[in-house]
């Protein structure tokens, strides 16, 4: 998703303001269902003072496209930054 999350791309991240969580948005490529896209959300912990390992991923959810751009701006709309691949 780009930063308008008009259009979907393969990956997308983001970290939380205070840097303490990032999610991962990623495209389900193996998806069963053609009719209906899909996206797996990935949220991770920060480990680390500095955050000088991966975080430590918790948890993966499938959700349809047009709701991970609902959480996806709202999330922007919150604060949440932009980030580079953590994993």
């Amino acid at each position: 998703m780009d930063k308008t999350s008009s259009k979907v791309n393969n990956e997308a991240w983001l970290i939380c303001p205070n840097w303490t969580e990032v999610r991962r948005f990623i495209k389900n490529k193996n998806n069963k269902d053609k009719f209906t896209e899909s996206m797996f959300i990935d949220s991770g912990i920060v480990v680390g003072s500095l955050g000088e390992k991966p975080p430590l991923m918790k948890t993966r959810k499938e959700i349809k496209i047009e709701d991970a751009r609902i959480e996806y701006q709202y999330l922007i709309t919150s604060g949440w930054q932009v980030t580079e691949p953590k994993w």
